[in-house]
């Protein structure tokens, strides 16, 4: 009965508790991808780029925030980007396989003027195909 009730209430962590993970190609590949990017791949697209982690199904991205204030060091006109940052890995094929896989992505922002992290599942995309 207890187990019953704790699978009812923790869906997310009674599947990582009966084994259900990403496909081994999948997994095998975000911890490459995170191995190549803290090496210096592609880092060039982003200055503000910090480090990547994979763990537990999920691709973080860490990047350093940009002072909204126009006027310091850094400082620049800040947009909020999330609906574009969302429709970018919905509508690409690549990305599109992987959250359909079960992989997540999560953008997480470091410093004072820090947006809140973006997260980025399959259900996202809801309506956006």
């Amino acid at each position: 009965m207890r187990i019953a009730l704790l699978l009812l209430l923790l869906p997310f962590q009674a599947g990582a508790f009966w084994g259900l993970s990403l496909p081994e190609w999948l997994e095998r590949e975000s911890r490459q991808l995170a191995k190549e990017l803290n090496s210096g791949v592609g880092q060039s697209q982003n200055p503000n780029f910090l480090r990547a982690e994979f763990q537990g199904g999920v691709m973080s991205f860490y990047y350093r925030a940009v002072s909204a204030d126009a006027m310091a060091p850094f400082g620049a006109v800040v947009e909020d980007q999330t609906d574009a940052v969302i429709r970018g890995y919905c509508q690409s094929a690549y990305y599109r396989k992987r959250l359909d896989a079960g992989l997540v992505y999560r953008h997480i922002y470091e410093g004072p003027s820090a947006p809140p992290s973006l997260t980025i599942r399959a259900s996202s995309c809801q309506g956006s195909y």
